[in-house]
């Protein structure tokens, strides 16, 4: 057997061990993949759209700050012990998966708020759930894929996503994000919950940012 003929078998059998580690470990690196760009579960399975978004919820960085105009929110907090002390003092709160709404696994945030964001978040489902019982159709719940962030956790995310800003207003506690995918093919509710977050829009209770990787972009008034 010649030098060349041994080689391709070398290679072979390489490449052979190299699929077989890849197929053993599938689930472990397809996870990783996931926590390096930043993926939750809803948000890589969701195929939900979000109809007439993009002209209905135009609040940008500049316009979503004015909510935070009067020092309401908190001061960002350096890491993610910063903002448990703050629960801990019951300056924020936490929310979780409920009856209403699914607080999906967040990986650059922690699921807590300031108490009137929470309120918001009730008051958003409640709306919503009356729409449904309204119109007789089946509530689905709402997932909320993000919420208060530490400086150290946007840094990261920075990183990672370009949509990621430096003066995040998720650092202040009164932001969230709800993953309009995660709706999947519900149409009818997803139009129902799109109706509740502009109706609390127009009573200039929170603004709203569409935005294109799956997200509604929500700051509370």
């Amino acid at each position: 057997m010649n030098k060349l003929k041994r080689s391709i078998i070398y290679v072979f059998f390489i490449c052979m061990i190299v699929l077989v580690l890849i197929f053993l470990n599938r689930s472990r690196i397809k996870r990783f993949v996931k926590h390096c760009l930043g993926i939750t579960k809803n948000q890589e399975s969701g195929t939900g759209s979000c109809p007439n978004c993009i002209t209905l919820f135009t609040d940008d960085v500049a316009t979503q700050a004015k909510a935070y105009a009067n020092g309401s929110g908190i001061e960002p907090q350096k890491d993610e012990s910063g903002l448990e002390l703050l629960c801990k003092k019951k300056i924020l709160i936490k929310i979780s998966t409920n009856n209403y709404y699914i607080v999906d696994d967040m990986n650059f945030s922690k699921p807590v708020v300031l108490p009137k964001c929470k309120i918001f978040i009730d008051d958003l489902a409640n709306l919503y759930k009356s729409k449904c019982e309204k119109n007789r159709i089946k509530y689905e719940s709402f997932t909320i894929s993000s919420a208060t962030r530490s400086l150290k956790s946007v840094k990261k995310l920075k990183a990672k996503n370009n949509n990621a800003i430096k003066n995040s207003g998720h650092l202040k506690g009164k932001t969230f994000d709800v993953s309009y995918r995660a709706f999947n093919n519900n149409f009818k509710q997803t139009k129902l919950f799109i109706e509740s977050l502009k109706e609390l829009k127009q009573l200039k209770r929170c603004f709203v940012k569409y935005e294109k990787n799956g997200c509604l972009h929500i700051t509370v008034n």
